[in-house]
């Protein structure tokens, strides 16, 4: 249980971490911070293999999830200093961040679809909103909330899904 607590106590420290780090103009800093609880988090777990291959498989989804929202104009990132139409790295920490707990703090998930869906289609969207409102992102129209929700009611149970499989 401590375990799971721990996990979700870095995950949410990276969280604020790279969201106030975009906000106050300095993410790089925040990608600093971020690696240094990604390499704990996999010093402490005894998933290493398949938590290497959920966070190569979350960055690529978050990598273009993300960069098609900015590039359809759903979503503005708060990125000084990053002039390349690609989804910024603090961006893609955050799906990093977010996959460390796919096997700790959010294994209660695991073999519960449904639940997955629900989870992904609120969460998601909340954490865009609670992420707007502290200054890193701006939702450009109230239809964004939608095709969040929708992707992460997608991407949820798919990520959850691969967590089981193991290496």
């Amino acid at each position: 249980m401590i375990e799971k607590i721990v996990n979700f106590s870095l995950f949410q420290l990276g969280w604020f971490i790279c969201i106030l780090g975009a906000s106050w103009n300095k993410p790089y800093l925040a990608l600093c911070a971020s690696v240094i609880i990604l390499l704990t988090h996999l010093h402490l777990t005894n998933y290493k293999k398949n938590d290497l291959k959920l966070l190569v498989l979350s960055a690529c989804i978050g990598f273009f999830f993300d960069g098609l929202l900015q590039y359809s104009g759903m979503i503005l990132y708060n990125n000084p200093g990053w002039d390349f139409p690609l989804t910024p790295l603090w961006i893609v920490m955050l799906w990093l961040l977010f996959s460390i707990t796919l096997n700790h703090s959010l294994a209660w998930l695991k073999n519960r679809i449904i639940l997955s869906v629900l989870f992904g289609a609120v969460g998601g969207p909340l954490a865009y909103l609670a992420g707007e409102r502290l200054g890193a992102i701006t939702v450009t129209n109230p239809q964004t909330l939608l095709i969040l929700a929708a992707g992460w009611a997608i991407i949820t149970p798919m990520l959850i899904r691969q967590s089981e499989k193991t290496w």
